[in-house]
């Protein structure tokens, strides 16, 4: 999904990856009310579910625009 993504769009996506690290549910994060959430980066968006008992993000989806 990554290659995918020009240079900036991942450079964005790899510093929004680390803020949510530190707060899955802060940082321009939306809860999609179907237990999951998305948040966007320069040139994208990712849609990803928040495991509560590890802190463990799985990416669901990553659209470039």
């Amino acid at each position: 999904m990554k290659r995918s993504l020009s240079s900036e769009q991942r450079a964005s996506l790899g510093a929004l990856e680390k803020r949510l690290a530190g707060n899955p549910y802060g940082h321009n994060a939306k809860s999609n009310r179907d237990n999951s959430w998305s948040a966007s980066f320069t040139g994208g968006v990712i849609t990803y579910v928040v495991s509560n008992r590890y802190l463990i993000i799985n990416v669901i989806a990553v659209v470039g625009f």
